[in-house]
């Protein structure tokens, strides 16, 4: 079966030899890909051209700064020309972000697909965004673990019980 999709979200399914031409298609959309239809305007009203600048966020500014800031809005000139982007970045990172302002313009406009984009601005505000989530360490060696204690049997049991501890840790990243 081909599917062919209109523009205004409609598809059309067509068999060779056989079928209805306005028959409806089974196959589904990317939730992605309607979400970001309908927060475009939404997100319009504050400058942005699309909602899905902020899923390719990460790869804009790259991870290291992915978590500390966000696109806040783009303010275009009224006489046209190219416009700046206001960056809401955490003051941990101000001082780095403002080195790689033109690597991260020259990407953006590469997002965009033209010089959309003159001038970086970046605006101080604490910005909190969901840490990834930490891997949990594999267990140690049981073997180690037995050596590590029977080499600690001899400490007091505060100090004994806080090596293990770090004993495991060190171990589980080996």
């Amino acid at each position: 079966m081909v599917v062919l999709c209109r523009q205004d979200g409609g598809a059309q399914a067509a068999r060779k030899g056989a079928g209805v031409a306005g028959e409806r298609s089974r196959v589904g959309k990317p939730v992605g890909e309607l979400v970001a239809g309908a927060l475009d305007p939404v997100v319009r009203k504050r400058g942005l051209a699309r909602a899905e600048l902020f899923g390719w966020w990460p790869d804009i500014v790259g991870e290291a700064y992915a978590a500390w800031t966000l696109p806040e809005r783009i303010r275009w000139p009224r006489g046209g020309g190219a416009a700046t982007l206001v960056v809401k970045c955490d003051p941990s990172v101000a001082l780095q972000l403002s080195y790689e302002l033109e690597p991260i313009r020259q990407r953006l406009n590469s997002y965009f697909g033209h010089s959309a984009v003159g001038a970086v601005r970046i605006v101080q505000h604490p910005v909190r965004l969901a840490a990834p989530a930490r891997p949990v360490p594999n267990p140690p060696d049981p073997e180690k673990m037995a050596v590590l204690e029977r080499r600690l049997a001899g400490a007091e049991e505060g100090l004994r019980g806080s090596l293990v501890a770090l004993g495991r840790l060190v171990l589980a990243r080996s």
